[in-house]
């Protein structure tokens, strides 16, 4: 519910960055419903695979916006990162670690989100969707 909440904020409130990364984050969070099945042993392959692409895709949105919630969200990501990382390497991380360490990093990205575009907001900056019109404008007669 998080998740849909700052996927709406960000795409109704935010500019074009925030919807970027509204857009990368429900396609992440749709495609890790088939992904999440794809294990080596007890580590999630899919998942592993699918969160290293977002980091890539968060980190290009931290260099090349001028936005500090991608750069946050770039080092969420890779803490998310090096769960995956302890899980393969540490012998006593065991499978309910990870995924409660993922759960915490999920809601933290959810609400990074959210605040990049509530700080978009409350600075007064205009919203990428008040910008243009959802309906096509009549012609004058």
């Amino acid at each position: 519910m998080l998740t849909l909440i700052g996927v709406v904020a960000a795409w109704m409130k935010g500019g074009h960055p925030e919807r970027l990364g509204a857009l990368v984050t429900l396609v992440v969070f749709a495609v890790s419903f088939y992904t999440h099945e794809v294990r080596i042993g007890t580590f999630y392959a899919g998942d592993a695979v699918i969160d290293l692409l977002m980091t890539g895709f968060f980190v290009w949105l931290a260099l090349t916006s001028d936005r500090w919630w991608a750069l946050f969200l770039s080092a969420i990501m890779g803490l998310t990162l090096l769960v995956y990382l302890a899980a393969l390497i540490v012998p006593g991380v065991g499978q309910y670690a990870v995924i409660s360490a993922r759960v915490g990093l999920g809601i933290l990205t959810s609400l990074t989100l959210l605040a990049g575009a509530g700080e978009r907001w409350l600075s007064g900056e205009r919203a990428i969707s008040d910008q243009r019109s959802w309906r096509p404008r009549r012609a004058a007669s």
